[in-house]
């Protein structure tokens, strides 16, 4: 059937990428812009859920099998239009989300399917604000609520990991804290932020994170200390963040992330950054701020503020500098 061609093609690669075992092929194709699966939804219209999931058990064993069928299905309905039905295929008990964190939990110590985990549990997120997004005007984040306490259920089945083997399970719990965190500060829930911060505490102090790779450290203290901020923990906010920047490549997008909450934080504490350290990372927002620190000029301080409002709560960092 042709129009199975394409389908098919997409679950050959999944199971061939799942076969190598490598999670840097796994993890991609379970995006929802992966181009592969894209190109797969052309043949959904014409072939039956029945014909999509028994293609998938040809080429795939469970849940794997399931997993991909489900995915696709959830493509198809976000491609319609409709990212709050995508999100319910996405979350269901027999979803891709679900199917692959049991899989995690049975396997805690292969990373391919941490990864395989981690990017479904994100699909959940993006799907969520896609889906709220629809319903801006009318006020409703109900999806958004919903993948919040969809990764709190997530996170409690799993577990933190208890040996240092566990090296996929430790990837995986960190990566939904990380993702719950997300979630938390665009829904501004101070307390679930709060939450997810001892959760971390508890689990990941001391050597525990250095186990996993930077990106996971440099992510986790950034949200971290982005939630103690929220808190009024201004001295831990710092420390949070300039762990971070620590962790960071020089030449990673992530440094301007970091910078861009850790600068005002340090102007707060007499600490201003340099003219070429702003340029270097396209952060001009700050100079007239720096400029009026270092004159000791309030007027230009509040002038700042007006003309730069907007992006600086697009930024987040509008409070820290009203402080």
């Amino acid at each position: 059937m042709a129009a199975l061609g394409q389908i098919n093609k997409y679950y050959e690669e999944l199971s061939k990428s799942i076969s190598s075992g490598q999670a840097t092929r796994v993890k991609p194709l379970l995006r929802l812009d992966h181009p592969t699966a894209q190109q797969a939804l052309f043949g959904l219209t014409t072939v039956s859920k029945a014909q999509l999931q028994g293609a998938a058990k040809r080429w795939l064993d469970q849940p794997w099998a399931g997993i991909a069928a489900q995915h696709l299905l959830a493509l198809s309905q976000r491609s319609s239009g409709r990212p709050d039905q995508a999100f319910e295929l996405y979350t269901a008990a027999e979803g891709p989300a679900k199917g692959a964190l049991n899989a995690l939990a049975e396997s805690p110590q292969d990373l391919w399917v941490a990864a395989a985990m981690e990017q479904t549990a994100s699909n959940t997120v993006v799907l969520a604000s896609q889906a709220d997004a629809q319903l801006v005007l009318t006020g409703d984040s109900s999806k958004s609520k919903a993948v919040g306490g969809f990764l709190q259920q997530c996170i409690s089945a799993l577990g933190p990991a208890r040996r240092p083997e566990e090296s996929a399970r430790r990837r995986g719990n960190l990566t939904l804290l990380i993702l719950l965190t997300r979630v938390y500060m665009r829904l501004n829930n101070v307390q679930g932020c709060s939450q997810v911060l001892k959760n971390f505490k508890q689990n990941y102090s001391g050597e525990v994170l250095q186990r996993v790779p930077a990106a996971y450290r440099v992510c986790a203290y950034y949200y971290l200390g982005r939630t103690e901020l929220n808190s009024d923990n201004i001295a831990g906010g710092i420390d949070m963040l300039q762990a971070a920047f620590r962790e960071c490549k020089a030449d990673s997008e992530n440094v301007k992330h970091v910078l861009r909450a850790l600068v005002p934080l340090k102007m707060l504490h007499g600490e201003l950054p340099t003219a070429l350290l702003l340029q270097r990372h396209a952060l001009q927002e700050y100079e007239p701020f720096r400029e009026a620190i270092a004159a000791g000029d309030v007027g230009l301080f509040e002038r700042s503020m007006q003309v730069n409002q907007y992006r600086l709560i697009a930024n987040g960092t509008y409070l820290l500098l009203e402080k």
